[in-house]
């Protein structure tokens, strides 16, 4: 998961006592007991992305030369940020991409020329160990043509009998080797229409799984698709999912919708499929997912808009709350992403628990591998996060829950490899490919192996590679049968694969499979197999009628599965599945339940209601299988008998139901007597834009914002969705509703400020939404606002308390933009009130200006307010004085600028004034503080502002240039914006800068990513100097334990790691992961100077954001305790 710092890892996850510095690097730590070696090294491997293993045990590699490159990230949109992120969000296909990228090709320095976007190439590249050595001697561009304006980056490998799959944006493709020369002849186009969005760069095209049922599964981060086949139309622009298909691609579908970005899915040996979800850094996590079929996660690159480019994109919303359930996006507000809790949202599958960070490769045990049996039905998962003393791989076990699971074990298993993917090999190795490390292309790689060596020699790992070195499709049939129960998921599915290509021939077989005197994996192998003959002859389906309440619940629960996987031929089964509603075991209630939904046949309903009504909420898997029931199944009418159903949970799951269909029947509970129906309803209309309920919204958007409260657990997003509702309506009643919850003191102050915004952006609407952040199309028939429907403005302001003040600054840029009158009166009370909030005091200034320009008083007035506590007060009066007598403002401003009574920001305003009056005497004051400066005699608080002001007014800086430090390419930068900053605005650069993305790597408080070091007490220790340095040059001073680095010990030993301080004795503690090591003074022979990952923020931050930003950390000088555990 790219990002702009190192990632740390998650500190909950318990650590492995038996890892061992490997054999191979001791920088890499493996289990006790195995063995690492290199099978490839950089010479042979640039940039893996993905592995796997053919047959012959031959290893495919997939190397990315276009990420970041021609793969480009919306995060670096420059000055064109906020029109780049807009254009990216209303992409919905391919042709709109490729305009896209048109449009902004070279229009800045560092944006590429659209010739450009075919210039490099992705690679497929074949590794061979011909001499049986363990090392890769021969190496061949397998295929390296893969150059379309959109393509990249690599995203999955899988081979099936002489056949590659290759998963990468645009599409799927599959390639042959037609003469046996290691080199792809042919290629072809599986499924198209994958990418749709720039988005965050490696949310992309992933890997595959093979399917009980014979497909081909992938997945895709949420750079979205629009994929059209055989009619159907497949669209999600802005998330992420999991496909099936069938091997040519045909019978594409959605099996699993809105991931954020699974690098990788895998089936455990009774066909439930997992995937491990990445977080998006504002104080979520990585999150192991349970892909039952229909399943939605609720990720939304909204989400994303909303809270990294929200200052961008938006004009009036912004300002980044202190607590993760106050964030503006729902993703964090509800809770999407946590496992389960009360105030979660229904409509989605919560994930099962939690994993480590930059979640990728993802591989199940088989069952015949060279690793210890402790390590026997455990999942593999690749942790990349750019450092390579950073990355591990984290092993976990799953156990059943119900239709659910639950966590078992969950340990760190490898550390120290820069790794993307990893897969079995049929020699019994896992295979680990080796990015090489960084967020860009590294141009370094490797392939690994790992196995304990004791094992590799064993029978079972030999009868496994000899099994698929000789070609399993082409045993006979009665050996085939007898593999369905062999000890490995590999060599099982692929018997179970090459029985059902015989197609009828083998229906007898898989019969026998089937009996309950066979084992149970052959049992179940049968039962699959049956289902894939049922594909092209559904007759074959009725050999499974005898396995309707067998004993075992697997047998149960995979008919259902099977079954499910044909919809259409379900009429025999109907009834017996209807039964298996009420199985003992809640996986065969659910497995059945999402079978009748894809049947799609009435009868199902009211048994799948009794089950909701039985679960009653318990179980949210059973919860999903019955809301898909009532989705694929029910009838709904105005009148449908099941609206009022005394179960919560019933109509909760109807809601659900109805958000799926998307009807305007979500309307009827908007007022149901249940808090939480109301809201899933609430959430559902706005969410998946049923237009014909939002006039119901608007019309209740009053009642429905006085029930928010702190102490209520009726959320302020709930209103806020109402408000918004109203809002794209635009009409006048609408605007009304929205103006009265703005005016209404007894509504809660989040709310009315919600209100506020909704018609500071009614005139000007931004592109994505302000509640989803979704593209939005307004109604062409909106009205303009103006005062002829705005009228209780004044009423607002006046009627405002100590907790609603902040309301006032957001009321008068209205009336300013909307130009609604508040009255010379009232707007002088506003300005005269030292109590309201200094930005409402110069705005009302503002205001006046405008009414009493020529009125005599007036320049009166403004002098009295010279003396004014405010320095903002004090120099708006001094600018709106001088407005029209220029050379009498240069006089005075120039005394302003040298006076010890002037405040640092009264002297910065003078400045910017100065470069306004266009007069010689103004350039000749600001030359003289250039002078100052170059001097080395001014306030180091105006250094910035000097140079600003000098560059406005046309003033050459080459002397002050010349007096800077010749030996630091960061000298201007140190001297400009060490101080004077503004914290206020650096908070602002922290939270919503949509390039620095501050908070996705460093925790404020507990809130934010984990990358970096947690900032919520820098000021304590740090001073702006050093703040400062941190920001332009990272290298020059790395926080203890995030900076990476290198000892060499006498004996010639590496060991890396992150440096933490010297122990009192002055011998060398590095960090790894969790683990810390002491390292004896007296056996060091040479330590390295520490790197970071971060770049340089000289790059991605103009001069006064890292001012601004140097004077917000400076300020931050609590820490957790601090605050006494609010």
């Amino acid at each position: 998961m790219p990002r702009t710092l190192l990632l740390s890892l998650l500190t909950s996850l318990p650590l492995s006592a038996q890892l061992i510095p490997s054999n191979l690097d001791k920088r890499i730590t493996i289990p006790k007991g195995l063995t690492l070696n290199r099978f490839a090294d950089q010479n042979q491997v640039q940039n893996a992305t993905a592995i796997c293993i053919d047959s012959q045990n031959r290893v495919y590699i997939a190397e990315t030369n276009r990420w970041r490159v021609q793969v480009q990230d919306i995060r670096h949109g420059g000055r064109f940020l906020r029109d780049r992120v807009n254009g990216d969000i209303s992409n919905m296909t391919l042709e709109d991409r490729t305009a896209y990228h048109k449009k902004w090709a070279g229009k800045q320095k560092d944006f590429l020329k659209w010739d450009e976007f075919t210039k490099d190439s992705e690679v497929i590249k074949l590794l061979e160990d011909t001499d049986g050595d363990g090392v890769s001697d021969k190496t061949t561009v397998y295929r390296g043509d893969f150059n379309d304006p959109l393509a990249g980056p690599s995203g999955g490998l899988i081979e099936k009998d002489g056949t590659v799959y290759f998963a990468m944006i645009p599409g799927v493709y599959s390639l042959k080797d037609t003469n046996n020369d290691g080199k792809a002849e042919e290629v072809k186009t599986l499924v198209n229409g994958f990418g749709v969005r720039v988005s965050f760069s490696g949310h992309d095209l992933n890997g595959f799984a093979w399917g009980p049922d014979g497909k081909l599964y992938w997945s895709i981060g949420d750079r979205g698709y629009h994929v059209e086949q055989d009619g159907k139309t497949f669209a999600r622009p802005d998330s992420g999912g999991v496909f099936r298909a069938n091997p040519d691609g045909s019978e594409f579908e959605e099996f699993y919708i809105n991931l954020r970005n699974p690098k990788e899915i895998v089936f455990d040996e009774f066909g439930n499929l997992f995937t491990v979800d990445n977080d998006y850094d504002q104080g979520d996590r990585e999150r192991i997912v349970y892909l039952v079929e229909h399943g939605d996660s609720g990720w939304k690159m909204g989400h994303q808009t909303m809270v990294s480019f929200g200052g961008s994109v938006y004009n009036h919303i912004g300002g980044k709350p202190s607590r993760k359930e106050d964030q503006i996006d729902a993703w964090m507000n509800e809770g999407l992403w946590n496992t389960r809790h009360d105030r979660q949202p229904a409509y989605i599958n919560p994930p099962i628990a939690y994993s480590s960070n930059g979640p990728c490769g993802l591989a199940y045990n088989p069952g015949i591998v060279g690793l210890p049996k402790k390590f026997d039905r455990n999942f593999f998962v690749a942790s990349y996060v750019a450092g390579p003393g950073r990355c591990l791989i984290e092993r976990f076990t799953l156990n059943p829950d119900g239709a659910n699971f639950k966590l078992g074990e969950q340990t760190t298993f490898l550390k120290g490899i820069a790794l993307t993917d990893l897969d079995w090999g049929y020699d019994g190795k896992l295979y680990i490919a080796d990015y090489g490390g960084g967020w860009t292309k590294s141009g370094k790689g490797n392939v690994y192996t790992l196995a304990d060596d004791s094992k590799l020699k064993s029978k079972g790992i030999a009868e496994v590679k000899n099994l698929f070195a000789n070609g399993i499709p082409s045993l006979k049939s009665d050996k085939l049968f007898e593999l369905l129960a062999h000890p490995d998921q590999r060599v099982r599915q692929r018997a179970q694969f090459a029985l059902a290509d015989h197609d009828l021939e083998s229906l007898p077989l898989f019969e026998k499979a089937i009996q309950p005197n066979q084992p149970l994996m052959r049992r179940i192998h049968g039962i699959w197999g049956i289902g894939q003959l049922g594909q092209k002859n559904p007759s074959a389906l009725n050999s499974l009628a005898r396995l309707i309440g067998d004993k075992e619940m697997e047998i149960r629960a995979n008919l259902a599965r099977t079954l499910g996987n044909h919809g259409k031929h379900l009429a025999p089964f109907r009834k017996a599945l209807i039964a298996m509603l009420e199985d003992s075991s809640p996986r065969v209630a659910s497995l059945a339940a999402i079978a009748l939904s894809n049947h799609g046949h009435q009868d199902a309903v009211e048994p799948a209601i009794k089950m909701l009504e039985k679960n009653d909420d318990n179980d949210v898997v059973v919860r999903h299988a019955g809301i898909m029931v009532l989705t694929k199944c029910a009838q709904f009418a105005p009148e449908w008998k099941y609206y009022d159903h005394r179960s919560t949970a019933v109509r909760r799951a109807i809601v659900i139901a109805l958000r799926r269909q998307k009807s305007h029947l979500l309307e009827t509970y908007f007022t149901d007597r249940d808090q939480s129906v109301r809201q899933e309803a609430i959430r559902a209309a706005y969410e998946m834009d049923v237009r014909k309920s939002y006039r119901a919204l608007s019309n209740q958007a009053h009642s429905i914002a006085l029930k928010v409260s702190p102490e209520v657990k009726w959320h302020p997003l709930t209103a806020r969705r109402a408000i918004f509702a109203a809002w794209v309506l635009g009409q006048a009643k609408d605007a009304e509703v929205i103006a009265k919850i703005a005016a209404n003191p007894k509504i809660d102050f989040r709310v009315r400020k919600d209100a506020l915004i909704a018609l500071l952006e009614w005139n000007n609407p931004p592109v994505p939404d302000p509640v989803t952040g979704f593209a939005r199309t307004l109604p062409k028939n909106r009205i303009k606002l103006d005062t002829s429907i705005i009228k209780d403005l004044k009423g607002l302001i006046d009627g405002v308390d100590k907790n609603s003040i902040d309301l006032i600054p957001r009321a008068l840029i209205l009336s300013e933009q909307d130009q609604i009158p508040l009255g010379e009166l009232r707007l002088t009370r506003y300005l005269k009130n030292e109590n309201f909030p200094e930005e409402a005091r110069v705005k009302s200034m503002k205001l006046l200006a405008s009414l009493k320009e020529s009125n005599p008083i007036w320049p009166l007035t403004l002098q009295k307010l010279f003396a004014d506590k405010s320095e903002k007060v004090r120099s708006m009066a001094r600018e709106l004085l001088f407005k029209n007598d220029p050379n009498r403002a240069t006089a005075q401003l120039g005394n302003l600028l040298t006076s010890e009574d002037a405040t640092l920001k009264e002297k910065q305003l003078t400045l910017q004034t100065l470069t306004k009056l266009k007069t010689p005497k103004a350039k000749e004051i600001i030359k003289v503080a250039l002078d100052q400066l170059t001097a080395g005699k001014a306030e180091s608080g105006l250094a910035l502002d000097i140079v600003t002001a000098a560059e406005t007014v046309a003033l050459s800086l080459e002397k002050f240039r010349g007096s800077l430090a010749k030996n630091d390419p960061n000298a201007e930068w140190n001297l400009l914006c060490r101080d004077g900053g503004d914290v206020n605005l650096g908070k602002k650069v922290f939270y919503e800068h949509g390039a620095a993305q501050c908070q996705r790597c460093h925790t404020m408080h507990g809130v934010g990513g984990d990358v970096g070091p947690e900032l919520g007490a820098i000021g304590k220790n740090h001073d702006s100097a050093y703040l400062l340095r941190s920001l332009v040059n990272p290298g020059a001073e790395v926080a203890a334990g995030y900076g990476l680095g290198t000892i060499t010990l006498k004996d010639g030993t590496e060991i890396s790691g992150n440096f933490m301080p010297d122990d009192a004795d002055g011998n060398a503690i590095i960090k790894f992961a969790e683990t810390k090591k002491v390292i004896k003074k007296s056996d060091i022979a040479k330590k390295s100077k520490p790197v970071s990952a971060m770049p340089p923020m000289n790059g991605l931050l103009s001069k006064q954001e890292a001012r601004d930003l140097v004077a917000f950390l400076v300020s931050c000088k609590k820490d957790k305790t601090d605050e006494g555990h609010k």
